[in-house]
Formats: C-alpha cells, sequence, structure tokens
C-alpha cells in the first residue's frame, strides 16, 4: 500500500462513491428481508455502478488513495457478505456456502492481522483464485436475487452454482493461509 500523501485529499469523489455503496448495503439487505428481490437487485446495480465509477474516476482523473484502496474492497466485502449472511437467514442459500464464505473470510481477515504483526510487511493482493471465488459469489446472489424475482432459473443450476462457489470458496481459503504461512516462514528467515 502507499503511503498517505499530505496533498491526498479524503474526500474525493471516488470514495464519496465507495461510501455511497457501503451506505447502500442496509438497504440491500433490508430489501432482501422484505422480500422484494427486485429492488435488492437495483440497489445492488446501482451499487456496482458506483464500483466501476470511483475506480475509473480514480484512475483518470488521479485521485487515488490509501483511504479509498482500504475502504473500496471492504465496501465490496461489506455489501457481499451481508447479502449472503441474509440470503442464509432467509433460506434462500445452504448452510454449508454460507459457513465456507463465512470461515474463508475469518481466515483471510485473522491471516492478514497475524501476518501483519509478525512481519509488518502486508500487502493485501488478491490471488486468481480469490477474485474467481469473489465473481462466484456475486454471481451466486444475484442468481439467487433474480430466480426469487423472476423464477428463471432450474433448480439443479442454482445448486451446481452453489456448489461450485463453495469448492472455489474453500479453496480460496486455503490458498490464502497457505500463501501467507509460506511468506511468514521466509520473512522470519530473513
Amino acid at each position: 500500500m502507499t503511503r498517505i500523501l499530505s496533498n491526498e485529499r479524503i474526500l474525493n469523489v471516488p470514495n464519496i462513491l465507495t461510501l455511497a455503496r457501503i451506505l447502500l448495503t442496509p438497504f440491500i439487505v433490508y430489501a432482501i428481508l422484505e422480500q422484494q428481490p427486485r429492488l435488492a437487485l437495483l440497489l445492488m446495480a446501482a451499487a456496482g455502478l458506483t464500483d466501476m465509477l470511483d475506480g475509473a474516476i480514480a484512475r483518470l482523473f488521479n485521485q487515488r488513495s490509501t483511504v479509498g484502496a482500504y475502504m473500496d474492497p471492504l465496501a465490496d466485502k461489506l455489501m457481499l457478505i451481508s447479502s449472503i449472511v441474509t440470503l442464509y437467514s432467509m433460506n434462500m442459500i445452504p448452510l454449508f456456502l454460507f459457513l465456507a464464505v463465512i470461515f474463508r473470510d475469518l481466515i483471510i481477515v485473522i491471516g492478514a492481522i497475524a501476518y501483519e504483526i509478525v512481519t509488518h510487511k502486508l500487502e493485501m493482493r488478491p490471488t486468481v483464485t480469490s477474485k474467481i471465488t469473489t465473481f462466484l459469489q456475486i454471481l451466486l446472489v444475484l442468481a439467487v436475487l433474480s430466480d426469487a424475482a423472476w423464477h428463471i432459473w432450474p433448480a439443479s443450476w442454482l445448486q451446481d452454482l452453489a456448489w461450485l462457489t463453495f469448492t472455489l470458496t474453500v479453496l480460496s481459503g486455503i490458498q490464502y493461509m497457505v500463501v501467507w504461512m509460506g511468506k511468514a516462514l521466509h520473512d522470519e528467515r530473513t
């Protein structure tokens, strides 16, 4: 991560868009709880638009910031985890997938904290497996909500998507553990 520069503005357009995504999350959760999947999808689309715009504006107008670099993935994770927890509470996704997602994210958070404590060299770089996992988790949330809204997906397809998402979620969690342990051991020796 880059250091905070003295001229770096915390309240710039990309960070405001990221904050908007964070503020949309409770409304998405509420829409799911109120069994309004179309509204939840609409709000998620708005959140997705803010996600695309914040990165594009940050790059185009050179408004990247350390705060934004931390806030952006946090906003994404907050929305995704909140949606998955809520869908599980509404019996719309299975227990095994819910547990895998929660444990993977706990592994990532605990691993990141432990790695930073031991090495003081934490740099969060998502792996290809992690990016595919996040994509599948988002796809699953969107598929479940769109099926609740319009009943368009065969049950077998949703079940296959859930199992694929579960598998990649578990593999991604294991990969983070192995990579961080390897880096920590390497850094400890040097």
